[in-house]
């Protein structure tokens, strides 16, 4: 009877034992994933803190001899304070300090109008270094624009993106429009609209940024120009999507008639000669 108690004794330790290994383990697991995640969370943060750039330019320096954006970052680097920010899952927002507020906008799409690939690709499946200008005279026009008071600003669809504004798609937006910035060495703000309303699904983009509609422009006016009301006379729009055979949209024509701007195609704008907004 002594020896069935003394077994009993022995299995109720070893079960405990084991029990305790277990807790053990688990609890190391546990401590893992904890620390895995923080590591992430903090990668992440680091990720979007590397979007507010410094860099710095010599003054007097120009990058008009070599017009592809994708070598931008090899450049001489460029005085400049860029900050990004998101609004309502939907909105992706470039802003540069520099932008001063003006009655006085010129706006623009980006892809194929201010950019195209190089490699033909369609923009929502190019990798960022694939962009380069539409033509010659893109940095010309936006430098001249800027001297002549305009505040320069992009409005772009970037469907891709959908709602997730720190993952890949939105990160590939931040670097091209980061390098355009450094090659321009012209100061703007960009709003990419990054949701798509669909029939019968339900809304994510309630404010209607996606153009053709018009909250890109309103979310500009009322909290990106200084509580300065543009002059819609002195204001433009220039875009691809024009409803054109081929084209493949109106959005572009669209926006601009929704804020009651003036409208323009690439073709009329990145010219040799002539001062079309004039």
């Amino acid at each position: 009877m002594r020896h069935s108690s003394a077994r009993f004794v022995a299995r109720r330790r070893l079960g405990a034992v084991q029990t305790a290994a277990v807790v053990t383990t688990i609890a190391h697991t546990v401590v893992r994933a904890v620390a895995r995640a923080r590591g992430l969370a903090h990668r992440r943060a680091r990720a979007m803190d590397a979007f507010v750039i410094r860099t710095k330019r010599p003054a007097g320096t120009s990058s008009e001899s070599s017009p592809s954006v994708a070598r931008a970052s090899r450049k001489r680097p460029m005085t400049t304070t860029m900050a990004w920010r998101g609004y309502d899952n939907s909105l992706l927002v470039k802003d540069d300090e520099r932008c001063a507020p003006s009655t006085k906008i010129a706006g623009f799409d980006l892809d194929e109008t201010v950019q195209r690939t190089r490699s033909g690709r369609k923009a929502y499946l190019a990798a960022p270094d694939d962009f380069t200008y539409l033509n010659a005279h893109v940095t010309r026009v936006i430098r001249a624009l800027h001297a002549d008071g305009y505040k320069i600003c992009i409005f772009s669809n970037q469907g891709s993106v959908k709602g997730a504004l720190e993952g890949k798609k939105a990160t590939d937006v931040r670097i091209r429009l980061t390098r355009l910035a450094e090659d321009l060495e012209t100061p703007f703000q960009a709003f990419c609209a990054t949701q798509i309303n669909k029939p019968g699904k339900p809304v994510v983009d309630p404010h209607e940024y996606r153009k053709g509609g018009d909250g890109m422009w309103k979310r500009m006016v009322r909290e990106h120009n200084g509580g300065i009301e543009p002059d819609l006379e002195k204001c433009f729009f220039v875009g691809d999507a024009a409803g054109r055979a081929g084209d493949h949209s109106d959005a572009d024509l669209q926006f601009a008639k929704r804020v009651g701007i003036k409208f323009y195609t690439p073709e009329e704008i990145f010219v040799e000669k002539g001062e079309p907004w004039k």
